[in-house]
């Protein structure tokens, strides 16, 4: 089979595999047929992350079930699920605890599409095991766009529980989000709009991404001073500076989700939160369980992830288009199962 492989900064190509096996009675083997690139893409394929070539890339997709364990339930060949980037058991205490992102069965970080907890290969590749398909794989209900849920393995819902969770406790809130990676900022207005907010304010310098805010419902011509505003801040930015800035921003009793990847510590102005009464929420997302609703939320129309994702190819020309700036990229391959 082929799988896309970083080979050092920019250096991205598609190469020959062993083609994975069953590895157990509650394993699968799935084909991704639309494949996203998330948001830590670049930077994998930049270098500019802790992670070393060579690997195999990407961690959200929508892939169809070839062949299934014997004790597989949930799925068979044909159907078309959605993929969690995090591989987890189901099982283990973090697992029922909802931490499946700490799960025991597995090495720390096993996960596809970064080098980091074993090799778990990559969802851009043509093939990929799926070790415990029953706790993993979602199933997309019928006539739902693979297309507009690709990113739901990650980023997508991501957004949502940032904003959901928060939320669900906060009547009126003001929401601003601090934009500055490729999609999680303006997804996390579609998903503040979808989860209620009162308003949403989006912080950026980059007017592409503003533009697809004020698309999303989000209001950019802000107040040179923005302190202590808003009832939730979701910060989606790699930059200390604008993380700082959005803490600051918080209200008295307000909450921020930090969803952006910061490698290096950050100066966090910790006094102040405290005399506010703030909270800070940061770490990866188990989006396993929250996809479903995702699902609903994508049907329903209540948001809409491709206005992120302008970009759709074939698979042969995903090394050129993963390099591009700015927007997420659909990587698309036939079904093989269809009918």
């Amino acid at each position: 089979m082929r799988a896309l492989i970083v080979r050092g900064p920019g250096q991205l190509a598609w190469e020959q595999a062993p083609s994975p096996k069953l590895s157990s009675a509650r394993s699968a083997l799935v084909r991704p047929i639309a494949s996203a690139s998330c948001d830590l893409d670049r930077r994998l394929i930049a270098g500019l992350t802790p992670f070393k070539p060579p690997f195999a890339l990407g961690h959200e997709c929508v892939a169809e079930v070839l062949e299934v364990g014997g004790e597989v339930a949930s799925v068979r060949r044909g159907d078309l699920v959605s993929v969690p980037w995090k591989i987890a058991c189901g099982e283990c205490a973090q697992c029922r605890a909802g931490r499946g992102t700490a799960c025991t069965s597995v090495p720390r970080l096993a996960a596809y599409g970064v080098p980091a907890g074993g090799n778990w290969g990559g969802l851009f590749s043509e093939l990929v095991e799926v070790p415990f398909a029953d706790a993993m794989l979602v199933p997309l209900p019928p006539g739902l766009d693979p297309l507009a849920v690709a990113s739901a393995s990650d980023n997508l819902t991501d957004a949502w529980v940032a904003t959901s969770r928060p939320l669900a406790t906060r009547e009126n809130a003001r929401v601003l989000v601090v934009g500055g990676t490729e999609s999680l900022g303006v997804l996390a207005v579609q998903m503040a709009n979808a989860a209620g907010a009162a308003s949403v304010d989006y912080l950026d310098d980059n007017d592409y991404r503003r533009e697809l805010a004020v698309r999303s419902g989000a209001n950019v011509e802000l107040e040179p001073v923005l302190d202590e505003r808003y009832d939730l801040v979701v910060s989606a930015t790699r930059d200390p500076q604008a993380l700082h800035r959005g803490l600051l921003a918080l209200a008295p009793g307000g909450h921020c989700s930090c969803i952006g990847i910061l490698f290096e510590d950050p100066k966090i102005p910790l006094f102040g939160m405290y005399l506010r009464d703030v909270t800070l929420s940061v770490g990866v997302c188990n989006v396993r369980p929250h996809i479903p609703k995702v699902f609903d939320l994508v049907a329903s129309g209540r948001c809409d992830p491709l206005l992120v994702s302008p970009t759709v190819v074939p698979w042969q020309e995903a090394p050129e288009a993963l390099i591009q700036p700015l927007a997420k990229c659909i990587v698309v391959r036939e079904r093989i199962t269809a009918g």
